[in-house]
């Protein structure tokens, strides 16, 4: 971890973000990065954690700006070992509220931390999903499922397996609430994260329903334009106006690629069924960005293949 020095710029800010990758999320890391600096220029910190060695040595060797590394080692040696008793995409759940946990410990002067899924991707500045909400110790992003001609009882049936709320963007602030929900939803992921609907259980996510009733001040999120993606992408209309993107009139804050893997350097595959010819125009500038990503990487590493293969299509990470 590099010296709280270092830092000592963006720290007071609110955009304080972190995020987990691995060696097939590496391509996608790079382009949420991208997407960061573009909305907010340097006014940013991003921590990520790599779970295998050779997307850390990677990133590492490309001196990335704004980018601060969490190393395993400040892992406890009991949530180091779940990483050989878990499926790869339930441990990088589990490290979700760990790592959140820890930077507002290592870091009291920070404000808020945001995780961030990998593939996400930035349109217009996140900054003001947290000036709207000043109060809030914890912001939640509702996943409202949309599916037009779909029975609507299928769709709340959906929720109540999946949760309410999406964990690719959660946020927490610094204070005494705040703290707590991160430690509770670190204990309860700990305890168990993985699908299994008939315990009530859907990864990370499930248990952040009940976030609300637990802990006063968590809000869902009321900003428009965020946490759109596969799963209500059909209920908006995406136009270009003036370089910035709008869903219907209001401005897109970031778009949530779920589902998507990088499987060649101007390929991508699909692990959720989509509508290819209904999905809206993001798609090809989000995959432009991938392929940048994948040049830069190329530059700099040859060797490097963080491709998706068919096991990585098989899971959720």
């Amino acid at each position: 971890m590099e010296p709280e020095a270092k830092m000592s710029t963006t720290l007071g800010s609110e955009n304080i973000f972190c995020t987990i990758l691995s060696k097939t999320r590496v391509y996608q890391g790079l382009a949420l990065l991208a997407s960061l600096k573009q909305v907010l220029a340097e006014d940013f910190s991003l921590f990520i954690h790599c779970i295998d060695l050779a997307s850390y040595k990677l990133l590492k060797k490309m001196k990335l700006e704004n980018v601060h590394f969490i190393r395993e080692k400040i892992l406890d040696e009991s949530i180091r070992n779940l990483k050989h008793e878990r499926k790869i995409h339930e441990y990088c759940w589990t490290l979700k509220p760990v790592i959140c946990d820890y930077l507002l410990n290592k870091y009291p002067s920070v404000k808020r931390i945001t995780y961030l899924d990998s593939d996400l991707y930035f349109w217009s500045d996140p900054t003001s999903i947290f000036k709207n909400q000043p109060d809030c110790s914890v912001l939640l992003s509702i996943e409202e499922k949309y599916r037009p001609n779909v029975n609507q009882r299928i769709v709340q049936r959906k929720s109540k397996i999946t949760g309410i709320y999406n964990s690719g963007f959660i946020s927490f602030k610094n204070d005494g609430i705040g703290v707590k929900a991160v430690k509770w939803w670190r204990e309860k992921c700990l305890e168990a994260c993985r699908i299994a609907p008939e315990e009530g259980i859907f990864g990370d996510q499930k248990y952040l329903d009940d976030m609300p009733s637990l802990f006063s001040t968590s809000c869902d999120i009321a900003t428009p334009g965020v946490n759109v993606g596969p799963w209500n992408v059909l209920k908006y209309q995406f136009s270009n106006v003036d370089d910035s993107v709008f869903i219907d009139e209001h401005l897109l804050v970031f778009y949530h690629f779920s589902g998507l893997r990088v499987v060649a350097k101007d390929k991508v595959k699909y692990v959720h069924r989509v509508n290819r010819r209904k999905l809206p125009f993001i798609y090809s500038l989000y995959i432009k960005a991938i392929t940048e990503a994948v040049e830069l990487v190329a530059k700099l590493d040859p060797d490097f293949n963080g491709f998706a293969d068919e096991t990585a299509l098989q899971r959720y990470w």
